[in-house]
C-alpha cells in the first residue's frame, strides 16, 4: 500500500523561514536577559582579565559597565580600564579619547594625572603631533606641580624642543642610564 506524500507547498518553507528569522533573532536577547552581572560582578571581571592581560575581555567588559552602570562607582575606573586596554592593544586614537575623557570627568581621582600625562605621550610618540602633546604636558604641570611624574613630564618637553636625531640619541641615554646598558 503506498502512502500518499503531503505535498510540500512554497509558502511553508517561507513560512518556516520567516519563523526561523525571528527565533534567531529572539534568542540572543532572552539567552543574554537570563543572566546579567552586576556592576561589582562585571568589575570583578575586568579586573581578572586586566591581571591576565586579556585586554579584548578588558574591553568588553569595562565598556559593558559603561553602558549599562554609567552612574556606577566603577564607571570612573571602567574609563580608565578602556583607555589601558586601547593603549595596550595598540590602537592610541581610542586610548587618547578613553584618557582625555577620564581627565575631563574625574579630574580629581587618583589616575587622573596619569591619565594627562599619557595624553601627552600617545600625542608625542605614538601620533607624532607634537603641539599637542607640548599643550599637554604644559597642563599637567599647570595641573600637577608636585607630581612624582614632573621629570619625566619636563624630560618629553625638552625633548620635544631639540632636532629629532638629537631627541633620539638624548632617550636612547637615558635608557642606558635606567637599564645601566
Amino acid at each position: 500500500m503506498k502512502k500518499k506524500m503531503k505535498r510540500v507547498k512554497i509558502s511553508d518553507y517561507i513560512r518556516l523561514g520567516i519563523m526561523s528569522i525571528i527565533f534567531a533573532l529572539l534568542f540572543p536577547v532572552l539567552f543574554s536577559s537570563c543572566k546579567s552581572y552586576t556592576d561589582e560582578e562585571l568589575w570583578i571581571k575586568v579586573e581578572s582579565a586586566k591581571n591576565n592581560n586579556h585586554w579584548d575581555s578588558t574591553q568588553q567588559l569595562c565598556q559593558k559597565i559603561l553602558d549599562d552602570y554609567p552612574k556606577s562607582r566603577y564607571a570612573p575606573w571602567a574609563r580608565f580600564g578602556l583607555a589601558e586596554s586601547y593603549r595596550y592593544k595598540k590602537q592610541p586614537r581610542e586610548a587618547l579619547d578613553n584618557y582625555k575623557l577620564f581627565y575631563e570627568e574625574h579630574p580629581a581621582m587618583q589616575p587622573s594625572a596619569l591619565s594627562l600625562f599619557l595624553v601627552g605621550y600617545i600625542y608625542n610618540n605614538n601620533l607624532q603631533m607634537h603641539d599637542s602633546a607640548k599643550f599637554y604636558y604644559k597642563l599637567f604641570l599647570t595641573r600637577f606641580p608636585n607630581h612624582e611624574l614632573i621629570p619625566s613630564v619636563k624630560f618629553e618637553l625638552q625633548l620635544l624642543e631639540k632636532e629629532p636625531n638629537q631627541a633620539l640619541m638624548d632617550r636612547h641615554q637615558q635608557l642606558k642610564v635606567i637599564f645601566k646598558a
